[in-house]
């Protein structure tokens, strides 16, 4: 590591005083920044970094640069001696702003994030997902080598190589990928306000692999399948939820809030769903209650037993193999078979939109654009 002072002659203010500037060299790396003392240029010896003579002022700004020296060194061999890590330059520099007394990494900057989050919010939910991702994020990084990733490091390249793991090497699905990347980028976002970094790859960086656009739903006969199988009590609940699901179209989390004050009935006595999506908050959904979703309403006196997101999945995953079905379930499937039978029944496209509760038209299309060429494949057999 290599310090120096210089004055900065272009930069004088009103009283004609120079800023005095620091420059960091580590490994041919260097960082600047303004040491906030100020001097005439003629005060200033170029080469003993110090302020001329004897005054007051001179043994001031001196002594400020003299202290700012020596904690940038204490700082750089407890990196080297402590953290066994060989700071760079901007690292450095960021530890001076700070009170981290360590290099920032990764893994260590998502759990700082996580906390924070929770102190600011108090959301515990929010926080068991937030341990969640940092857990599945650690793997992925110990797979390709990066566990112990800095900061600095995370550039395009090394994003790519992670996005490539989750895909090709995990083998999760885009979307679940794009979750984990959001947790990534407020967390490096959260570093670059605070000047951990001096650059955020992550800003702008997007998922380069295309979304899979097939659709997995329930024909009507896999369906009746799961609601005349008797389960045990556990997996009869769930799969109970499940039917809720596939018809009402409600995602996981709309479903577990689902009470019944989120029930109205119209002058005819029919019963509705009255319920904005917590996805999307300006989204409203208007759904009609069929006879088996108030059977089941019933059932749980409009209570509803919704496990957690990760049993529930596993439940659905032991319902499928009870009764044959050779798909992977999972709640989003139940959302998924909504909107296909609605299709499938000849419910306009406009309407399916507006019962899923999707923000734009085009969002229904894009999900179901299989769906409709299937069925417009199949209107046209019988036409023909």
């Amino acid at each position: 590591m290599n310090l120096i002072f210089w004055a900065v002659k272009n930069k004088a203010n009103k009283k004609n005083e120079i800023p005095i500037y620091c420059r960091i060299t580590i490994n041919g790396e260097r960082a600047e920044f303004s040491t906030g003392v100020r001097c005439k240029e003629e005060e200033w010896d170029g080469k003993k970094y110090k302020v001329k003579g004897v005054s007051d002022f001179a043994s001031i700004a001196n002594r400020k640069l003299e202290q700012l020296s020596h904690k940038l060194t204490k700082l750089y061999y407890d990196q080297v001696l402590n953290n066994d890590v060989t700071p760079t330059a901007l690292e450095l520099k960021a530890l001076l702003n700070t009170k981290k007394k360590r290099i920032v990494f990764l893994v260590e900057l998502l759990n700082d994030y996580a906390q924070e989050y929770y102190k600011m919010y108090s959301k515990a939910d929010k926080l068991r997902l937030h341990e969640r991702f940092i857990d599945t994020i650690s793997k992925a990084l110990k797979d390709i080598d990066a566990l112990n990733i800095r900061l600095t490091n995370c550039d395009t390249y090394f994003l790519d190589r992670l996005a490539n793991n989750f895909i090709n090497g995990k083998g999760y699905s885009v979307g679940y990928t794009r979750k984990l990347f959001g947790f990534i980028k407020v967390s490096l976002k959260y570093a670059f306000n605070r000047r951990y970094i001096d650059r955020n790859y992550a800003q702008e960086y997007k998922i380069p692999y295309k979304e899979d656009s097939q659709v997995i739903y329930l024909e009507e006969w896999e369906l009746n399948k799961i609601i005349k199988h008797e389960f045990c009590d556990t997996l009869q609940r769930s799969a109970d939820m499940f039917v809720v699901q596939c018809y009402t179209g409600l995602a996981y989390v709309d479903l577990k809030k689902l009470s019944a004050t989120h029930l109205v009935r119209d002058d005819n006595g029919s019963m509705w769903i009255n319920i904005t999506r917590s996805k999307v908050k300006t989204a409203e959904c208007v759904i009609p209650v069929v006879k088996k979703v108030l059977e089941i309403l019933r059932k749980y006196e409009f209570k509803l037993p919704v496990l957690s997101n990760q049993k529930y999945n596993e439940a659905l995953k032991k319902i499928a193999v009870e009764v044959g079905i050779r798909k992977r379930l999972t709640t989003h499937v139940g959302r998924k078979t909504y909107g296909t039978l609605l299709l499938n029944k000849d419910v306009p496209i406009e309407t399916v939109s507006k019962l899923l509760g999707h923000s734009d038209i085009h969002v229904t299309q894009k999900h179901y654009a299989k769906v409709l060429h299937m069925k417009i494949a199949k209107d046209v057999r019988l036409i023909l």
